[in-house]
């Protein structure tokens, strides 16, 4: 965010004051600023904001967190929470979204970290923690972005985010993805596949249109199947932007959407 002086008379001065918010932001940071006047001679000016931010309660490796992984295989991520000057804190609660489960605990025993007593603090008594997150078994095939959130008592940190970047991949697959209409033909097709594991079962196709009729054709019992979406609409309806549900067996992915788009 910026202020400035629009007009600086001859021989005078302006101001130019500017600030950014350093919430998501740790170590050494630099923003720049454009100025632009009618002075040709010195157009445009650029400035620079440095600073060095150290946070109250640092979050190692890092705030945002990859996972990737098979659907019911995905391994626990571990980061550590701790505070900067070394002073102790407690972790009031924990707050994180359905496909994750959390635990905490201290990152030594002796520096505190004292279980939670029933309507206690999380975990207390520690300058440093150790937060496991594990990625549970419901968590939706594709790529997700699940958050974390830690409240502390620690005066200059009562709320500590951490991001989770869910990348699961499923055992059924899916080709194309997204079905991009062929205009010279009224048939198109997905294969839907699974190359192993349980039997797979085509429980029911649907469409959010109804000038698409989707039907299954079975090419490998239990393991191949090619979804064919007929147009049966006017012809010359333009662009569209449409989508086919599969319900299948498979405990991971029960639903899955596949997006239709293109011109008929």
């Amino acid at each position: 965010m910026t202020e400035f002086d629009k007009v600086i008379p001859p021989g005078g001065e302006g101001k130019v004051k500017a600030s950014f918010d350093t919430t998501h932001y740790k170590g050494p940071t630099a923003k720049s600023i454009q100025v632009t006047t009618n002075d040709v001679a010195k157009n445009p000016v650029v400035l620079q904001l440095k600073a060095e931010i150290i946070t109250a309660i640092d979050v190692q490796p890092g705030d945002t967190i990859p996972v990737e992984g098979r659907a019911g295989a995905l391994k626990p991520r571990e980061v550590t929470v701790s505070s900067t000057q070394g002073r102790p804190f407690d972790i009031l609660a924990v707050k994180a979204d359905p496909s994750l489960a959390v635990t905490v605990r201290s990152a030594a025993g002796r520096d505190g970290g004292r279980a939670k007593a029933k309507g206690g603090p999380v975990a207390s008594g520690s300058s440093r923690y150790v937060v496991t997150i594990a990625p549970k078994e419901t968590a939706p095939v594709g790529r997700t972005v699940a958050a974390v959130t830690l409240t502390t008592n620690h005066p200059e940190a009562e709320s500590v985010p951490v991001q989770v970047i869910l990348t699961v991949s499923g055992d059924v697959q899916v080709s194309p993805e997204t079905l991009v209409l062929d205009p010279r033909a009224t048939d198109n097709h997905v294969k839907v596949s699974k190359a192993h594991g349980e039997v797979l079962k085509i429980l029911g196709v649907e469409s959010s249109d109804t000038d698409f009729v989707p039907t299954v054709r079975t090419v490998v019992k239990g393991r191949e199947y090619d979804i064919v979406v007929k147009y049966v609409g006017k012809p010359n309806r333009g662009v569209l932007r449409s989508s086919v549900t599969v319900k299948t067996n498979d405990r991971h992915q029960r639903s899955i959407v596949i997006p239709v788009v293109g011109a008929v």
